[in-house]
């Protein structure tokens, strides 16, 4: 079922950093110019746009930025408690 009427909506539950639920969405729609583009909202927040029809390479910058945060993450989780 889609929520925000978007193409291949996927929408996963997880927590804030307060543990409160929140759903966050990933999926196609259109930008104000009617580009398709793929997007990115957390709950009933805005819509990030991270990837338009037509962009060259296969990962974009907010992938690969999330992708080296968890890599980050499981650096420090393995270094223990310090900082």
């Amino acid at each position: 079922m889609t929520t925000r009427g978007w193409y291949k909506e996927r929408t996963l539950t997880t927590v804030d950093t307060v543990g409160r639920e929140v759903s966050v969405t990933t999926g196609l729609t259109r930008d104000p110019e009617g580009r398709l583009v793929a997007a990115i909202a957390i709950s009933d927040g805005p819509t990030a746009i991270y990837r338009y029809a037509g962009d060259v390479g296969e990962d974009t910058e907010l992938v690969l930025n999330a992708t080296d945060t968890v890599k980050e993450l499981r650096r420090l989780a393995s270094m223990g408690p310090t900082i």
